[in-house]
């Protein structure tokens, strides 16, 4: 079964099996439970179960193996590793604010989330325009929750303590649809701009594939 995201085209970097080994280290650094209390998952003998993005993760730190519990053949991308094992090994377990903001009004997100690392903004726009009811399907099947605000607008839980939110305008004339990307305002407090970009790359490549 292909991999899930909107990842990157380079082979190196496209699965989570070519994690890097210092990514998997910091995870086994951390005591355990402290990890899974703070990112909001659970433990057991040894192998987390993450939820995200309305799948649960399963995170084997010894033997550097990420699946996910529905499907074990199922081959998780580069991304969506980089984004749970950063929130294991990192999270402070803060809850959210309920406060949603660009990535780029987060501290150092105006310079970051440019050139190479722009927001998949426009794919969500052009697949909201072409198929409105798909999007919204597959944005409830991530366990999505309808807000106020746009002519289509969700709240998705991301990670546990971890909301990210689109939403999408139709336009008119000779403006097209648009969309926007947020998060919550705390986000900082379990991934770094990295591991940001990363989640919403995977959040795209799951409502618009």
């Amino acid at each position: 079964m292909v991999g899930d995201g909107r990842e990157k085209d380079d082979t190196l970097f496209r699965w989570a099996d070519q994690l890097p080994d210092p990514l998997w280290q910091d995870v086994r650094s951390r005591d355990g439970q402290e990890a899974a209390q703070c990112v909001g998952a659970t433990l057991t003998q040894s192998v987390f179960q993450v939820p995200m993005l309305g799948r649960i993760y399963q995170v084997d730190p010894v033997a550097q193996r990420i699946t996910i519990s529905v499907d074990p053949d199922y081959r998780v991308g580069f991304q969506s590793g980089v984004v749970l094992l950063y929130a294991l090994a990192r999270s402070m377990g803060v809850p959210p604010s309920g406060r949603m903001v660009s990535p780029m009004e987060l501290t150092g997100g105006k310079l970051f989330f440019q050139g190479a690392h722009t927001l998949a903004t426009r794919p969500l726009a052009e697949c909201f325009a072409a198929d409105p009811t798909t999007l919204a399907d597959r944005a409830n099947a991530m366990g999505a929750e309808a807000i106020g605000g746009a002519d289509f607008a969700v709240r998705i839980p991301g990670l546990p303590l971890l909301p990210l939110y689109v939403l999408c305008w139709r336009g008119d004339g000779e403006d097209g649809a648009r969309a926007f990307i947020g998060i919550d305002d705390r986000a900082l407090f379990h991934l770094d701009l990295g591991a940001v970009f990363a989640l919403t790359n995977v959040l795209v490549g799951r409502l618009t594939h």
